[in-house]
């Protein structure tokens, strides 16, 4: 089925496959007809909710994913890896479909499956709801984004969309500086115009914070793309997470997973408790930046 996990994850020539049942759905939903009567506009879709991990301490320092905005998560430690995770199934367990443009090798379905059945769901009511294109040189991510993300969105009605490692792609030395540096600005402006455009929740990781300092201008690109970016600096014990749009900085140390804090008895229905894992998180090496498994 396509858009459902499957080993091997679908390459970016797979990502939309023809559909029958698409057939004539398209041109209706892209067409816009002039209003004929005043109350055309409240026919506009409902703006959807921002979205959250429910981890009550990391709700209070990232504060809420909003819809039509995009948000960067630039961070040099593989906890990134596991708030993309989360972040996912937050998206199923309220109910949407997920868009997932890897250019890392970093999606984690069983990361997926585990967190799933700690909020009570069974790995079909997870996987299949996650739709994932791998991109493996920067002019596949390209046309990913350029040509295929608005379609799959249309196509699934998602609710989120991450490009998890976006600029890896457009590193890659074998690449001229200056082409590089094209096709990610129009990458970035065409991300950013489709979850406006969409209402989706966007966003966007880098895994391994020295390795834009190679290519400043793709570095300053991303930044300016960007409605809101979150620094992630990796620490013995933990995290220290930096927000820039509000200037605030705190540090995140999760419990394990087969534990509980105080906050997580106020709540009453099933939910993902902490983000922690039996052998906590790990710094990425800037030598690793070209790499596509950390």
């Amino acid at each position: 089925m396509p858009g459902h996990f499957r080993p091997p994850l679908p390459s970016a020539s797979d990502f939309i496959p023809p559909s029958s049942s698409n057939r004539g759905e398209d041109s209706i939903a892209l067409v816009a007809e002039p209003a004929t009567v005043s109350v055309a506009p409240e026919l506009r879709a409902i703006p959807r909710p921002a979205l959250t991990t429910s981890v009550p301490t990391l709700d209070r320092i990232l504060g809420p994913f909003d819809a039509g905005k995009v948000t960067l998560i630039d961070s040099g430690s593989d906890f990134v890896f596991h708030l993309t995770t989360l972040l996912a199934v937050r998206a199923v367990m309220e109910g949407h479909e997920v868009v997932f443009l890897d250019g890392g090798n970093s999606v984690d379905p069983h990361g997926m499956v585990a967190l799933g059945k700690r909020a009570g769901l069974a790995r079909e009511d997870v996987l299949p709801r996650v739709h994932v294109a791998r991109a493996f040189t920067c002019h596949q991510m390209t046309t990913l984004i350029l040509d295929m993300l608005d379609r799959k969105i249309e196509e699934t009605g998602a609710g989120l969309v991450v490009l998890a490692c976006l600029p890896t792609m457009y590193l890659d030395e074998d690449v001229e500086l200056r082409e590089a540096h094209q096709l990610f600005q129009r990458s970035m402006r065409a991300a950013r115009q489709t979850v406006a455009d969409r209402e989706v929740v966007g966003l966007v990781t880098n895994a391994g914070l020295a390795k834009l300092n190679r290519r400043r201008s793709i570095r300053r690109q991303l930044y300016e793309s960007a409605d809101r970016v979150v620094r992630v600096t990796h620490r013995k014990g933990g995290v220290r997470i930096d927000r820039l749009d509000t200037g605030t900085s705190d540090w995140y140390a999760a419990v394990p997973p087969n534990q509980m804090t105080l906050d997580d008895f106020d709540h009453t229905i099933p939910r993902i408790v902490g983000l922690g894992g039996t052998e906590g998180w790990h710094s990425i090496r800037s030598a690793g930046y070209l790499q596509f498994g950390w």
